[in-house]
């Protein structure tokens, strides 16, 4: 029967260092799975303070075959490919050009998400933002999940508030029941009356700054961005007493405003 030493031993010797970010400069050594990463501690000092404390240990008084002292390695507990990933940022060949996909920014998002590496969030975000391809409902559903600021997710609601379909069950599952409320309470205050033909287009008098006006007041949200107030300026449209929006003309021809919550039905 091997001993215990002996089995910690065999299980070191599986260990392999990377093949690309075990670093002669390094100064700081991580295990994730059984690979080896040995990179500089300065960023994982500047851009997380869950990392701070965790990686001023002390040497080993072991030194390494090729003469240097072995860092202590902190162990993770990800995947080595999610690990790599995030390593790529810090170490871009390419500087701030990226092509990567959605599913390599979502680790990212991951793994910032964990360790707080806001700025590197941050970076991870924008990048989705240019990614076109990604469909709408499951954009808004990734940016709840990670927490995005609210300011993001605006536009996206009311995307879904100015289309002529309204969400469907699928749809409504994705993004959840507080979303998909949001967005038909908004939707109702946007239109006078659906179309006979089962869809809902905005009313002709209305924009893309009346929607997000909506929104923000339904969200209960920082005032009309000044974007927002600026355009409605530029239309002519005078201040909304309301908070729903300027008059509208309804399909029948006749000027009237969305129903509101507090407004008595005839």
């Amino acid at each position: 029967m091997a001993s215990a030493s002996s089995f910690e031993e065999r299980e070191f010797k599986q260990l392999q260092r990377h093949p690309h970010y075990y670093l002669s400069g390094g100064d700081v050594q991580f295990l994730v799975e059984n690979q080896l990463f040995r990179v500089h501690r300065y960023f994982f000092e500047r851009e997380s303070c869950v990392f701070r404390d965790q990686i001023h240990l002390p040497l080993t008084p072991r030194g390494s075959c090729d003469g240097d002292e072995e860092p202590v390695a902190i162990v993770l507990d990800v995947t080595a490919v999610a690990f790599e990933k995030l390593l790529g940022i810090f170490y871009n060949p390419k500087y701030s050009l990226f092509d990567w996909t959605v599913a390599d920014w979502t680790i990212v998002l991951e793994l910032t998400q964990q360790w707080e590496f806001n700025e590197v969030r941050n970076l991870a975000i924008r990048e989705l933002d240019k990614l076109t391809e990604i469909p709408l409902i499951e954009r808004i559903a990734l940016y709840q999940r990670f927490k995005v600021d609210q300011d993001l997710l605006l536009p996206l609601y009311g995307k879904l508030c100015s289309r002529p379909e309204a969400l469907n069950e699928e749809e409504s599952e994705a993004i959840g029941m507080k979303t998909t409320v949001l967005i038909f309470r908004a939707r109702e205050h946007l239109r006078a009356q659906a179309s006979d033909s089962g869809m809902s287009p905005l009313p002709s008098g209305l924009d893309v700054s009346d929607v997000h006006h909506t929104l923000r007041k339904l969200l209960d949200t920082t005032p009309i961005s000044p974007t927002d107030q600026a355009a409605s300026s530029k239309k002519g449209k005078q201040p909304d007493r309301t908070g729903y929006g300027a008059p509208v003309k309804n399909s029948n021809g006749r000027t009237g405003r969305p129903v509101g919550p507090s407004s008595p039905r005839k």
